[in-house]
């Protein structure tokens, strides 16, 4: 998406930290924009005592031996992603002795007025403001090159199996979302009735996924789906067929752990389903405050379920995640929801019986948030720089 006005394109930096699915959201959107970027890789000291919260604008918490230099020339935008970024990005924008638009994807867990905007997904559960965005699925690109390279290299391989193929992506447990063998036999049991006798299965792991849930696939694929299945387990230093399941996929199944790879498997409008998993139990931490700030987002979380209209109790919450002084729990289930309501996917085991029109429709939403928030980026950008010329 090109800006139409005389203006030129900000000079901007891409916030890269240590998360592989987080870096690949914030590059997906440089792209996106057209601008030109600089990538500035980011270590953490992983040992630092000082929360995050309380580092304020400071490179505190920064491995800097490790890092991407950050020195002048300074960029006039940045975008950035995850919490351990916002002390650096707040720092970036205090030497640079100007303003600069300042873009946050996710949840940045402080007060949400340091950013001009934040780009975040149903899972995190942010109120409406005037500088936050709400999309289905995080922005992922996806290099068309890259896809037909693959194709090419594992097409003879995925050929042993017959069609039609369907990719599995397989992620692992996360705080909210438990995985383990019991579910990779559930994901086997369920993914065998789902195919039924046509079609073949080619299935892999990511860097997250527990041994034990690679042993039960390694071990329970070949019993339920014999000679009609392939695992290719993730490898560190071994080959990756991610983007040639990508490519060369009829249909995918996605575990829902990982909003990032549900949203690169969307991208190939093919039928897409997902491999439900069961919620973990919040800590309960002790103490008369831990409970009263429990039982307010609790209490504010089912409202929201039960499409009630807020009270002021309700406003009162949301004023505070605003400020980054409450947390609403990361909730997987409503991204889910939302693609199913869309119709973007469907749970594991059920048929697809919509028109295809009806994909393409729901596809077409898809595309009209992304280039909604695009075009929210673009106009900043305008507004600022106008504002500085005058």
């Amino acid at each position: 998406m090109n800006d139409q006005t005389n203006l030129p394109p900000p000079r901007t930096w891409l916030i890269l930290g240590e998360r592989a699915g987080d870096n690949a959201q914030v590059l997906a959107l440089g792209r996106a924009l057209g601008w030109p970027t600089e990538i500035k890789q980011i270590r953490y000291d992983e040992n630092c005592p000082v929360d995050f919260k309380d580092r304020g604008a400071t490179l505190t918490g920064v491995d800097l031996q490790q890092s991407d230099a950050l020195s002048a020339p300074w960029p006039e935008a940045i975008i950035a992603i995850g919490r351990r970024s916002v002390p650096v990005t707040r720092w970036i924008r205090a030497q640079a002795g100007n303003r600069i638009l300042h873009v946050h994807l996710g949840r940045p867990r402080v007060d949400l007025s340091l950013f001009d905007l934040v780009v975040t997904t149903p899972q995190y559960s942010l109120p409406e403001a005037a500088n936050v965005i709400e999309i289905t699925l995080p922005l992922v690109s996806v290099d068309a090159e890259a896809l037909g390279r693959a194709a090419a290299a594992w097409h003879g391989r995925f050929a042993t199996l017959p069609r039609p193929w369907t990719a599995v992506m397989v992620g692992g447990p996360t705080p909210q979302l438990a995985f383990g063998k019991g579910d990779a036999d559930r994901m086997i049991r369920e993914l065998s009735a789902h195919v039924g006798d046509g079609g073949g299965v080619i299935v892999t792991s990511s860097p997250r996924t527990p041994d034990d849930v690679t042993d039960a696939l390694r071990s329970g694929l070949p019993k339920a789906l014999p000679g009609r299945h392939l695992f290719l387990p993730y490898e560190r230093q071994g080959e990756n067929p991610y983007p040639a399941m990508l490519a060369l996929a009829d249909a995918f199944v996605v575990s829902v752990d990982s909003a990032s790879m549900v949203a690169e498997a969307a991208t190939r409008q093919k039928p897409l389903y997902l491999f439900h998993l069961a919620k973990v139990p919040a800590k309960i931490k002790p103490g008369l405050k831990s409970a009263v700030s429990r039982n307010w987002r609790l209490r504010r979380k089912a409202r929201q379920d039960a499409d009630l209209p807020a009270d002021p109790l309700d406003k009162l919450y949301d004023f505070w995640t605003r400020r980054g002084k409450a947390r609403p729990r990361r909730d997987i289930d409503q991204v889910e929801t939302r693609l199913l309501d869309l119709g973007i996917a469907l749970p594991l085991g059920q048929t697809a019986a919509a028109a295809p029109d009806h994909f393409t429709a729901a596809f077409d939403k898809l595309r009209a948030e992304r280039e909604a928030a695009l075009a929210r980026i673009h106009a900043l950008w305008r507004d600022l720089a106008r504002a500085k010329q005058d």
